[in-house]
């Protein structure tokens, strides 16, 4: 799709914090269900993260309508993947490589030169971030831990 059908990527929003709200949502349904309490716990906690990580979030659009995200903090120091997410519609059309090269190309400007993620075991994401150069570096629960490294700058 991204060859095919043009997007347009913006960044992050105030107004696109309900979006990814319930984009997160359904993807707890979808793939952590046994998760959704726990997550509802913590929506204001989520929400404020998603808030102050707005200028480190981008949005992709096809015809004027966001079908994904990528957000990246900084965490103990390290540039981590906060979230990426790709509506079910749009999915396996190459709009998941996109928001993680974009994601990425920004983590590299701001200097930083490792990025880190965590993906449940579940998730068929694994794949493409196996495919975008990150490599296993543990665990936790069952979350895989990853990291690659990035040029400097």
């Amino acid at each position: 799709m991204s060859g095919t059908t043009p997007w347009r990527s913006r960044p992050g929003a105030a107004d696109d914090l309900d979006f990814l709200q319930a984009a997160e949502l359904d993807y707890i349904r979808e793939r952590e269900p046994d998760q959704e309490s726990a997550w509802l716990r913590a929506v204001d906690r989520n929400r404020a993260l998603r808030t102050a990580n707005l200028s480190r979030t981008t949005v992709l659009e096809i015809d004027g309508e966001a079908v994904g995200y990528a957000m990246w903090a900084v965490m103990d120091g390290v540039a981590t993947v906060v979230t990426l997410h790709v509506r079910p519609a749009q999915r396996r059309h190459g709009l998941g490589r996109v928001l993680l090269d974009l994601l990425t190309d920004d983590v590299a400007r701001s200097g930083h030169t490792v990025l880190a993620l965590g993906v449940h075991r579940a998730n068929p994401a694994r794949g493409l971030h196996e495919s975008a150069g990150f490599t296993a570096v543990g665990s936790d629960g069952e979350y895989l831990l990853s990291r690659r490294g990035l040029p400097v700058s």
